[in-house]
């Protein structure tokens, strides 16, 4: 029996098959097609079920597990191509999405953007006040009824949606995170009056404080909504014809999967960096690594996140297109630069991204038509990339093609038609861009990047990771051997997970029973959820945390709760937070003084998914390069002659000095000169800078 895992990329869609009982693990890899997604997912699984050695019906019908990440949801926001959408707001409040935060027209946005504040302006809308009605009825902060709800006016404007043709409907009421009865009501009559029509409570996927951003995580969910069933029901319907008889679990932000019926569309946003975040954190916690930063390079992007003691950070808030959204997420920092990102000259200076040539046309060296030269490009040209072995040698890269990309448009104007040095310059700008993330990432929390070891992952990431590592001054890299469908094995190894959420402040002192409920309704929620999704019950299990700050603050910290609150686990909470304050913001910065105030309070109800028997990889004296080519050293500035090493040959404890090339079928791994590479037992290679 087999678990499969599928991650659709920007440029790739990659396949993970697992055989649960050898725990060999097997890897497929495939181009993404925009035009119909459901393609390039059975392009993969062929290539998977090619090295399997078996047809994609035989493999799908010995499925036991499979588990999907999509970028259907990104999609449908970033080309606003999501359904039409209507919004319930409470009678005077419905400009609230309209009005949203001071900050809205500088969410999201790079600091060179934010600089230039007179070119900035508020997000485009996915609603106007046309899809917008507003209902009588109110709730106040407390959760007490003011006004009851007019269900006469709802049926009304059920109405006038039906008649204007809108595909979906977000209910955002005045603090239905206190009360939610109103929406459910609304909730009842919509869908006697409306069947087929999609509906978004914000009490469902946001029960938390913050108006605004609680009607724009509905707004958003009712977006993308449509668009993630169809998907999901069509996807469902072709595998379940083509052989699998087990229903298909759906990667979510929050690191976790959960069945389709259970699955919350917005939810599945940046899945596929959540789940290389998983894996990420699963394979660092067998090494004995507890401090990591997970770095994906992928086609279009560049992600960053930090693995703490073992444990990843969740963000506190989303910004998608400039709207501020209250999803349970991993956190994970991106900027625009991948393989496929762009080169282009603004003036004198030579910018990358984050403009994307994406799966089609793709980069130049593809020869699909693109004519922009990439980072990929200038990786050909630097000779990090053989043109043949791209992919396994499943397609072709033209390295003529690079060249003229980049002597058109990069050499010519900036480096004196000098190719090969605008080739190296594209590769400094991308590492240098990548290395500022990395450091934003770190020290802004708190975090000593030479504290950390790097992860690095992707189709580019263990191309680039020697350099933009080195350049945060960390010490040690290690590249996972399937790399290149890292996200797809991180989905694969992924437990069940529901990430419940409640706001209620409460200053500190409490009785502790008040909290031990809010967290004991939570794990009741939970527990039947996961029950829901066939979960045993000695596979659960529940981890609290609440989001704390000191009085007269607007910004809160996450940090653990214990299992039980008692008098002692109030006192550990609090001193929990005032560690962590301390270490964000200095010994000493901590104002205790002031009174502490919890504000909202989580549970993570999990359903741990059994592990798999590991496979160790024999040792070897053999660690001979399969040929050599020249490539760029940063050190000599020129090309040297460099041995290539063929990767799932090298045996366990192989050493490589470099500078050298490792090449993995989907990805190639540089080592930089003064850099050595081992391979360890379960076929990693760990490069140690130093």
């Amino acid at each position: 029996m087999y678990t499969v895992a599928i991650d659709i990329g920007g440029t790739f869609t990659d396949v993970v098959v697992m055989e649960e009982g050898s725990g060999r693990t097997f890897a497929g890899k495939s181009l993404t097609t925009p035009d119909d997604l459901q393609r390039g997912v059975f392009d993969g699984l062929a290539d998977a079920a090619g090295h399997v050695g078996v047809e994609v019906a035989q493999l799908l019908e010995r499925t036991a597990r499979m588990v999907h990440a999509t970028t259907q949801s990104s999609n449908a926001v970033f080309s606003f191509t999501g359904a039409r959408t209507a919004v319930l707001a409470t009678r005077g409040f419905g400009d609230t999405l309209l009005i949203m935060r001071a900050t809205g027209r500088v969410a999201g946005l790079s600091v060179f953007e934010r600089h230039h504040s007179r070119l900035t302006q508020k997000p485009r809308l996915l609603v106007d006040e046309r899809d917008i009605f507003e209902i009588p009825e109110r709730i106040d902060y407390l959760g007490r009824v003011v006004e009851p709800l007019d269900e006469g006016a709802v049926r009304d404007i059920a109405n006038r949606i039906a008649e204007r043709g809108y595909q979906a409907v977000a209910v955002a009421l005045l603090f239905s995170h206190k009360n939610a009865a109103h929406e459910q009501r609304v909730r009842e009559i919509l869908a006697r009056e409306l069947p087929g029509v999609y509906l978004s409570l914000s009490s469902d996927v946001a029960p938390v404080m913050g108006e605004y951003e609680r009607s724009a995580t509905a707004l958003f969910n009712a977006y993308v909504g449509p668009v993630i069933d169809s998907y999901v029901r069509r996807l469902e319907g072709t595998l379940r014809d083509t052989g699998l008889k087990q229903r298909l679990l759906m990667m979510q932000a929050n690191g976790g999967v959960t069945t389709t019926a259970q699955t919350v569309p917005i939810f599945t946003i940046e899945s596929g960096p959540a789940a290389g975040v998983v894996g990420t954190a699963q394979i660092a916690k067998s090494m004995g690594l507890a401090n990591v930063i997970a770095t994906d390079v992928g086609g279009t992007t560049f992600k960053v996140a930090i693995v703490d003691n073992g444990r990843w950070g969740e963000s506190r808030e989303t910004v998608l297109n400039q709207y501020q959204l209250r999803l349970p997420m991993v956190d994970v920092a991106s900027i625009g630069a991948g393989g496929g990102s762009i080169a282009w000259v603004d003036g004198r200076r030579l910018r990358i991204g984050p403009q994307s040539a994406a799966a089609m046309p793709g980069p130049a060296c593809y020869g699909q038509g693109g004519e922009e030269p990439t980072v990929t490009d200038a990786d050909l040209v630097l000779g990090y990339l053989s043109p043949d072995r791209f992919l396994g040698g499943r397609m072709k890269l033209h390295r003529d093609r690079a060249v003229a990309a980049i002597a058109s448009r990069v050499a010519g104007p900036l480096f004196d038609g000098d190719t090969l040095a605008a080739a190296a310059g594209i590769r400094t700008v991308i590492d240098s861009e990548m290395g500022d993330l990395i450091r934003k990432s770190t020290l802004e929390r708190g975090h000593d990047p030479r504290d950390f070891v790097v992860f690095a992952y992707g189709g580019a990431g263990p191309v680039h990771a020697a350099s933009y590592a080195a350049n945060v001054g960390v010490r040690k890299i290690v590249v996972p051997f399937f790399a290149t469908v890292h996200s797809a094995y991180g989905a694969a190894r992924s437990d069940v997970r529901f990430s419940l959420r409640h706001s209620h402040p409460l200053v500190l002192p409490v009785d502790p029973a008040i909290v031990e409920e809010i967290y004991v309704a939570m794990e009741r929620d939970g527990s039947a959820r996961l029950r829901e999704a066939d979960v045993p019950r000695a596979q659960q299990r529940h981890e609290r945390w609440v989001e704390a700050r000191y009085r007269r603050q607007v910004h809160h910290l996450r940090v653990p709760a214990p299992a039980r609150i008692d008098e002692a686990g109030l006192q550990s909470m609090m001193a929990n937070f005032e560690h962590e304050y301390e270490r964000l913001f200095g010994r000493g910065a901590a104002l205790k003084d002031a009174g502490v105030e919890f504000v909202n309070y989580g549970v993570d109800s999990i359903g741990l998914v059994p592990s798999l028997p590991t496979i160790r990889w024999p040792a070897g004296a053999d660690a001979s390069p399969r040929t050599e080519r020249d490539t760029w050293c940063p050190r000599a500035r020129a090309l040297v002659a460099t041995p290539v090493y063929e990767g799932p040959a090298l045996p366990a404890h192989a050493q490589v000095d470099g500078p050298a090339i490792i090449e993995h079928p989907g990805t190639t791994i540089v080592v930089l000169a003064g850099q050595r590479a081992t391979i360890d037992e379960h076929r990693h290679t760990h490069i140690d800078l130093e």
